[in-house]
């Protein structure tokens, strides 16, 4: 009996798993004349699946490298464009970015496929832009955009165009924006702006020298003359060319608040009000306005921490500058001659700058800064993006378009719509109250692809010495890990690298057990969905004696590159995770919430570390 009724249990798993994943394999399963005699005939029609099945995908992969050649020109010229490019979906997740897209990012800011445009860009700039595109009214498809500058988590300076995306039934899809580093540029004009402006006020210093000695002639009057024409005309030059924006009294703000604190040393702590003001500004001379008055109250009171209060007085943006030991101090700001900056600032916007009295009757500097006119929305902009068939580089993915996160809660969504993030850790051991984790190892899965250029491989430095025993598992030595980032610095960023993603390991308890004893030492606690390949290849695979990576690889046709490497086990186990996903739906389960309940039921969920 036990040579028939046995193995026949494990035939179903095993054509499964030849039909689903892995048409290489075959069965091998030890018993009766019955069964050999069924494993023979099942294995003899793998033989012809397995022959039509290759013969099938070698037609593909000639259709598909006649377009390889096309998709690549096209991949290298939009990777080469000089601006930056990202584009996203309505939920501000990246779909689409290329190579300059990267100059945003900081060490906790991070571009990738299925990560959020709003770690990067504020939200509230990108939904005014939105905003004021659907003012405009455009006609259908007439191109519309708008345009903000910001500054990026890593300090550079940039002027961005936003335009809206929708589908071939002009539903809105998402957004795409264009940016370029203008820091540099800003930089430039500034000094060619300071040169031309201090020649003139050096000229009309001398002409006022001559007018108070009473030199004055019709010729000096006559140039006296031209030369404020002149600097009245150049004004409106420059305000024709300056890029004016619609921005967020809070973001410009907070703009102001980050470069004080990194150029001069000065703490700035705004009060903003209830309801977001809008204002339209020329934000390079606003900044510069602001950081000039900063630099006046720093040099003139010595303090390097300051107040100011947001509201809205009629139709202006007013900002109150409380200054300390204002009877005395405010006599700086009684002085026409303001930095050329504050000046620049003044006739720019036709703002106003007075001293006054807050509600608490203390003296202050106020600015009044012209609100910008709103209306109610009208129009939205419409842009066809054609998605297509085949493989996809791992810098843009147009399926993400139709994904919502909205659809449903995470754990009622379908495990082929989810992001994951696949990892695994290389320890000094296995007692995880002693040992240490000497290497973090991930990768990222969205929208059912492993993306090969978003990984993390980090090694840590343990602050013991590794064991030998342990070294010949891992390849890891004292030498290698001497001086690399230790557990506090490295897992803070692995815990960014995973946000918002559900953890997928094989044998998962013992690495997020590694995690959990780490939490007083680094603050880190990580409560993402933990989903183990171990768990899942014991339901899929039930009758099957062996359950660890190799083994389960083995049945998926997975191959192993750097086994004992944290990278390698990360990559493999992805890998695998992706052929258990459609082994899974055939039991019946299709979500999070699914797969989560059929682990807790299994064996192996009781291991505890």
């Amino acid at each position: 009996m036990n040579n028939f009724f046995i193995p026949l249990t494990k035939i179903p798993d095993e054509i499964s798993v030849i039909l689903t994943v892995n048409s290489s394999h075959r069965i091998n399963i030890e018993g009766g004349n019955e069964i050999l005699a069924i494993s023979n005939a099942i294995n003899l029609f793998a033989d012809h699946y397995e022959t039509l099945q290759k013969n099938i995908k070698e037609e593909i992969n000639r259709k598909r490298a006649e377009l390889e050649i096309e998709k690549n020109m096209l991949a290298l010229f939009f990777d080469e464009l000089p601006q930056g490019i990202i584009a996203c979906n309505t939920e501000g997740e990246i779909n689409l970015f290329n190579k300059k897209a990267k100059i945003l990012e900081a060490q906790n800011h991070i571009i990738g496929i299925g990560r959020s445009i709003f770690d990067i860009i504020d939200k509230d700039i990108i939904l005014n832009a939105l905003y004021e595109i659907n003012v405009k009214n455009p006609k259908k498809h007439v191109a519309a955009s708008s345009s903000f500058i910001t500054l990026s988590p890593g300090n550079v300076l940039i002027k961005a165009d936003i335009s809206p995306i929708t589908d071939r039934r002009d539903n809105f899809a998402g957004f795409m924006v264009v940016f370029y580093n203008i820091g540099k540029d800003f930089e430039l004009y500034a000094k060619i702006d300071n040169i031309f402006k201090s020649t003139a006020n050096k000229i009309l210093t001398y002409l006022d020298k001559i007018k108070k000695e009473k030199m004055t002639t019709p010729e000096i009057a006559a140039i006296e003359e031209n030369l404020k024409k002149s600097e009245q005309d150049y004004i409106e030059k420059i305000k024709e060319r300056l890029p004016f924006l619609v921005v967020s009294d809070r973001d410009i703000i907070t703009t102001v608040q980050k470069r004080a604190g990194e150029k001069l040393n000065i703490s700035l702590k705004p009060e903003f009000p209830a309801h977001i003001n809008w204002i339209r500004i020329e934000t390079y001379s606003f900044i510069n306005a602001f950081l000039s008055i900063l630099t006046i109250l720093k040099n003139k009171t010595f303090k390097k921490t300051f107040n100011c209060k947001l509201f809205k007085e009629a139709n202006f943006l007013a900002i109150f500058f409380h200054i300390p030991d204002a009877e005395k101090n405010l006599n700086i700001f009684k002085d026409d001659h303001f930095f050329l900056t504050l000046k620049d600032f003044v006739n720019y916007h036709e703002a106003q700058i007075s001293l006054s009295f807050n509600e608490k009757s203390e003296k202050g500097l106020k600015i009044l800064i012209p609100l910008a006119e709103m209306k109610e929305p009208e129009g939205v902009r419409n842009i066809v993006i054609e998605r297509e068939a085949y493989e996809r580089p791992d810098f843009f993915d147009f399926d993400l378009f139709t994904k919502r996160k909205t659809d449903s809660k995470l754990n009622d969504m379908r495990l082929k719509d989810i992001v994951y993030t696949v990892f695994d850790t290389e320890t000094t051991g296995l007692d995880t109250r002693n040992d240490q984790i000497i290497s973090i190892g991930g990768v990222r899965i969205v929208n059912g692809r492993i993306l090969c250029g978003e990984k993390f491989d980090q090694l840590i430095d343990p602050k013991m010495n590794i064991p030998l025993e342990s070294e010949k598992f891992h390849g890891i030595n004292d030498e290698m890990v001497k001086g690399r980032p230790d557990i506090k610095e490295v897992l803070p960023l692995f815990y960014k690298f995973s946000k918002d993603t559900v953890l997928v390991a094989h044998n998962a308890a013992f690495d997020m057990k590694m995690f959990s004893m780490k939490e007083a030492q680094t603050g880190i606690k990580f409560d993402n969905p933990v989903l183990d390949t171990l768990l899942l290849a014991l339901i899929v695979y039930p009758m099957h004696e062996k359950h660890n990576m190799s083994a389960i690889a083995s049945f998926a046709g997975v191959d192993i590159v750097g086994r004992h490497t944290a990278i390698g086990d990360a990559s493999a186990t992805a890998g695998i995770f992706l052929k258990l996903i459609p082994l899974l739906a055939k039991k019946g389960i299709h979500t999070l919430n699914d797969a989560i309940n059929a682990s807790k039921k299994t064996l192996y969920s009781k291991l505890k570390y």
